[in-house]
């Protein structure tokens, strides 16, 4: 099963740079540079750097480790992402995109009552946030819970109707319970949406796969 969740890089990073001391700008902008061209362990040493040089700045220790546990998220580095992601949380706990991104990671290894706990967490804090619905609606589903998984996908959905990633869940979710006609359906509109999504034409070739072999079955 091919799954959006699986397959990005989570999106909420959070307004990371704010409340920094302004020597510090200089810093976050140089990493994001190293980011935005892929070159990940630079912008790790940089963070890193931060931790050791400011670690007596709560906020930047926040911010760094934050960013580290996205990195690693983005790079599979899971234990790493989730260590990082939770010293993010311990300087502050009420913050709901660092719940999000460790709902994320847990996900990621299937570890679903755990993803489950911390998206409830972010969507206590932001009730209609399409992305943490999102992410709550699939690890939900995946318990054997697919109609409260699906109107929470439905309800991520209806708050962002062009989200493809939203889009592509469902037609995953549908696939899986073999109902063909609704999968093809939100895949297709992934794909009108964004042509260049792999990750939609991933899923539309799955539900033609999967007919195809279904049909074939039903025939022996």
């Amino acid at each position: 099963m091919v799954s959006s969740i699986n397959k990005r890089g989570c999106s909420h990073e959070g307004c990371m740079d704010s409340d920094t001391a302004p020597e510090l700008h200089t810093i976050w902008s140089e990493a994001k540079a190293h980011i935005k061209k892929g070159d990940y362990d630079k912008a790790i040493q940089i963070y890193k750097y931060v931790l050791i040089r400011y670690s007596d700045d709560n906020i930047a220790v926040e911010y760094a480790n934050a960013y580290l546990g996205n990195i690693y998220l983005t790079l599979r580095q899971l234990k790493l992402a989730e260590n990082h992601i939770k010293k993010a949380i311990n300087c502050k706990p009420d913050k709901p995109d660092y719940h999000y991104l460790l709902g994320f990671t847990y996900s990621i290894q299937s570890q679903w009552d755990k993803a489950i706990a911390e998206f409830e967490i972010a969507i206590h804090k932001e009730p209609n946030n399409s992305e943490y619905l999102r992410g709550l609606g699939w690890a939900v589903y995946h318990t054997g819970d697919k109609a409260k998984g699906l109107a929470y996908l439905h309800r991520a959905i209806e708050l962002a109707p062009t989200n493809v990633n939203i889009l592509t869940d469902l037609a995953a979710a549908y696939l899986s319970d073999l109902q063909f006609h609704k999968a093809r359906k939100y895949a297709k509109k992934a794909i009108q949406i964004d042509p260049a999504s792999n990750i939609a034409r991933e899923v539309l070739d799955e539900i033609n796969r999967f007919q195809r072999y279904y049909k074939r079955f039903g025939e022996l």
